[in-house]
């Protein structure tokens, strides 16, 4: 039997620390309770270091003891060699029978949005801009529109400072101390955003690793339980989606897209009206001082291609 040599330091804690003391046999039941005490992801590698698996041996005889694990369906695979995930078999009821299907959130969005799409508690809605498009005067209209929403309403900023954000709310009706909190924030918004409140994240940006944005907006809606978050993205001239494509849309019950003097319903997941399709509805505007809407018209396509 392969040993543990007890010159290496636990980082698990001390029930480690004391398994190995004393270069105890390399088992199963060792390993068990490494993992039982470790993070929820863990690699080969931790374990060798942790307890103090040194040879050839000691490392082909772990690597037998976990795929005994995994078959007794203790831990799984994650897709990455050498690294394990503990199985989470934890299970949260839902209470959908006592639930109120009439308990909607009652928030007002420009173009009358609010009209034709209903949002109902732990809710994702996506704006996806264009530059200069129109994206911040859209989440701060919003944001204005439900300052005095009972639910409280937090607007997290990384496209201005305060002088040019006070500047662009200056020609609102905002009484003093306003009604909402503004912070300076860039990422990871799952961790600060109440889960109870309404969260406007102008915008979430994560540069050239686009595809980590679908696991950041995961994460916000696990963190939501009756609050709603309000998330700005980039999105390319023309497209309907923003750059992390398809991944920006999974969790999300309403996503508006917009483009220069144009915005666009490109998925309302529950309609106002049973049985209607608001999906591909549009609007064209103008922007006064590149705040306010006027002429809102709806938009019906060019070239007779339809828009709903």
């Amino acid at each position: 039997m392969t040993e543990v040599n007890n010159s290496n330091q636990g980082n698990v804690g001390n029930t480690s620390n004391e398994i190995v003391r004393g270069r105890k046999q390399l088992t199963q039941a060792i390993i068990e309770e490494w993992v039982a005490l470790a993070d929820r992801t863990f690699s080969a590698k931790d374990i060798c270091n942790d307890i103090g698996i040194e040879t050839p041996q000691g490392k082909q005889h772990l690597k037998v003891i976990l795929h005994r694990l995994k078959e007794k369906g203790i831990i799984q695979t994650t897709g990455r060699e050498g690294v394990w995930r503990k199985t989470d078999q934890t299970l949260t009821p839902i209470p959908w029978q006592q639930a109120n299907p009439n308990a909607e959130l009652n928030l007002i969005f420009p173009f009358g949005i609010e009209a034709v799409a209903k949002l109902y508690p732990k809710s994702i809605v996506v704006v996806a801009g264009s530059k200069q498009a129109g994206k911040t005067a859209f989440l701060l209209n919003f944001l204005v529109n439900n300052m005095n929403n009972p639910m409280g309403i937090d607007f997290f900023n990384s496209e201005t400072g305060p002088e040019q954000l006070n500047d662009r709310l200056s020609s609102f009706n905002i009484p003093n101390p306003a009604p909402f909190y503004v912070y300076e924030r860039y990422d990871t918004f799952s961790d600060v955003i109440n889960p109870d409140r309404i969260s406007v994240i102008d915008y979430m940006d994560l540069d050239s690793e686009v595809y980590l944005v679908g696991k950041e907006i995961n994460d916000i809606f696990k963190k939501l339980n009756k609050g709603v978050a309000i998330i700005g993205l980039q999105k390319p001239p023309g497209r309907d989606l923003a750059y992390g494509s398809g991944f920006t849309a999974k969790r999300s019950q309403l996503y508006v897209s917009l483009d220069t003097n144009k915005a666009k319903l490109v998925y309302v997941k529950t309609p106002r009206e049973r049985g209607a399709s608001p999906d591909g509805m549009a609007w064209v505007f103008k922007l006064l001082d590149g705040m306010h809407y006027t002429d809102v018209d709806r938009f019906y396509g060019f070239d007779n291609q339809e828009v709903r």
